[in-house]
């Protein structure tokens, strides 16, 4: 995680509600001491709910902000729109919300983070806030000493005392949206996408944001914290989705992904802090549902059978639950640098939930050792295919075929030598270069922190654990011990009667 969580200093708000929305207010700029925690405006100020989170900007940017500011220099103003006692931020959160963290001295490990973020914040967000923290309190000063720099100059530093007395008379410019939420939301929009900020699916999921699908992945990412987009709904079912939401935020993101890579301790999803993370677990969602447009969830017993569904999903690919394949993440869902590739994740998971629809878990299973071994010695087939269909439906597509055809393969009897000849023969691969390697052009002078994370991890997977049934590689998160002799046949609970599997493995073939 590069970038500081600012995501809790101002309070989001739902303002889909009736107003006629176009009070003129007549004040046109704000002072910063109108960002302090007790200040009236600083209280009545609120964020869309649908707006993503604000934790986009590195400690640099959010510096660089306060010091131009503190400077004099411009600004862009802030966009608000006033829904009675309440003003929304249409655009410019991220600049407000640069200034308020150094007002109140909260870079995301602040007393405001940790009510919003429910006393949980990871150890690389408040390594994060720790750092920006340093960085501006070195190079411009706390807000705290400029506020005591005028009580008394004699004490410090005459920058920090004329920059104090600047900050009596420094405004941000305030402009105005005028209309009904509809137009306030069609202004967000619009203001946005002009910047080229929002993507197509960050568009969507803010349309969709009171569909199940939508808030059964807003919970995940956040384990249930942060703001709650569920809060309408009743006590029971608000419980019911933080405890699911909590359940497979640590399937997907258990153990905390650390770069460069140095073991394959990873997790399935990759950071949670990643830009992709949120749409990942949406997508996500939508696959293990099979739906992508559901309507609006009113009492949140959709949104619960959702996060259900996508658990049992979650445990199927990779858990200790008895039903668990037990993927290995180093082999499905990392890229050859130790990228955590999401199209890889979701591809994975459409065909396992594929297979035990058509009852082929034990085809795959059977073909696993094989399937691994191929797909350890030849990411750069992989890597052609996202190349040249992307990581849309197209490439989704061919993504799919390409696992289903060497489970094939394998199943026929061929070698992974003749697995890539008869790819190539089919002219649906003719594109392959089987050649290539992701590893051409690496030479030992020239490594980056990718490329010692990918060949460290090749290294490992040699080493690493290997089911005693399947042969296929043991993630520690899927570790279950099993009787080689089986109990009801006299074996017995000794160390040598006993060995590694996949939990599948164990339960799902042996019965």
């Amino acid at each position: 995680m590069s970038t500081v969580n600012l995501d809790a200093l101002v309070q989001r708000e739902d303002f889909e509600v009736q107003t006629d929305g176009d009070e003129a207010p007549i004040q046109q700029t704000i002072q910063v001491r109108d960002l302090e925690k007790s200040a009236f405006f600083y209280g009545a100020l609120r964020k869309p709910d649908f707006q993503r989170e604000t934790s986009e900007w590195e400690p640099k940017r959010v510096a660089n902000l306060i010091k131009t500011f503190i400077d004099g220099e411009l600004i862009p103003a802030v966009i608000l729109w006033k829904n009675r006692d309440l003003l929304f931020v249409i655009d410019g959160s991220h600049r407000l919300s640069a200034l308020i963290s150094w007002v109140q001295d909260d870079y995301g490990d602040g007393s405001k983070s940790h009510d919003f973020f429910s006393n949980s914040i990871p150890e690389d967000q408040i390594k994060i806030a720790q750092r920006t923290r340093e960085q501006i309190n070195k190079e411009i000063g706390s807000y705290e000493d400029h506020k005591l720099a005028i009580e008394n100059p004699n004490a410090f530093d005459p920058e920090i005392v004329a920059r104090a007395r600047r900050l009596g008379s420094l405004a941000l410019q305030l402009q105005w949206v005028r209309g009904d939420a509809t137009k306030a939301e069609s202004s967000f929009i619009r203001i946005n996408q002009q910047a080229a900020m929002i993507t197509p699916q960050e568009l969507e999921l803010i349309k969709s944001r009171n569909k199940p699908n939508a808030i059964a992945a807003r919970a995940i990412i956040r384990k249930g914290t942060g703001h709650k987009y569920w809060s309408s709904f009743s006590e029971s079912a608000r419980g019911k989705i933080e405890k699911l939401a909590n359940e497979i935020h640590e399937l997907i993101f258990d153990p905390t992904l650390r770069y460069p890579i140095k073991s394959l301790d990873l997790p399935l999803g990759g950071a949670v802090y990643s830009s992709t993370a949120l749409r990942m677990v949406y997508d996500l969602v939508c696959i293990s549902t099979n739906s992508y447009t559901p309507p609006d969830d009113d009492n949140g017993q959709k949104t619960i059978d959702y996060l259900t569904r996508t658990k049992r999903v979650t445990q199927l690919i990779l858990s200790n639950h008895s039903s668990s394949l037990g993927l290995h993440p180093a082999v499905y869902f990392y890229s050859w640098t130790g990228k955590q590739q999401s199209i890889l994740l979701l591809i994975i998971v459409q065909l396992a939930i594929k297979l035990e629809q058509e009852k082929r878990l034990p085809e795959f299973i059977s073909a696993r050792k094989n399937l691994e071994e191929y797909l350890i010695n030849n990411r750069a087939l992989l890597n052609q295919i996202i190349r040249k269909f992307g990581t849309k439906t197209s490439g989704s597509k061919h993504l799919l075929s390409f696992y289903e055809d060497i489970i094939r393969l394998i199943h026929q009897g061929h070698t992974e030598e003749s697995i890539t000849n008869e790819l190539v023969k089919n002219p649906a691969y003719s594109y392959l270069q089987p050649s290539e390697t992701p590893y051409d052009g690496v030479t030992a002078t020239k490594f980056s922190t990718q490329v010692k994370s990918g060949l460290l991890m090749r290294e490992l997977i040699q080493t690493a654990s290997k089911c005693a049934i399947c042969g296929g590689l043991v993630p520690h998160q899927a570790i279950s011990i099993d009787h080689k002799k089986r109990r009801r046949d006299g074996g017995s609970n000794s160390a040598n009667n006993a060995q590694v599997t996949h939990p599948f493995c164990n339960t799902g073939i042996k019965g």
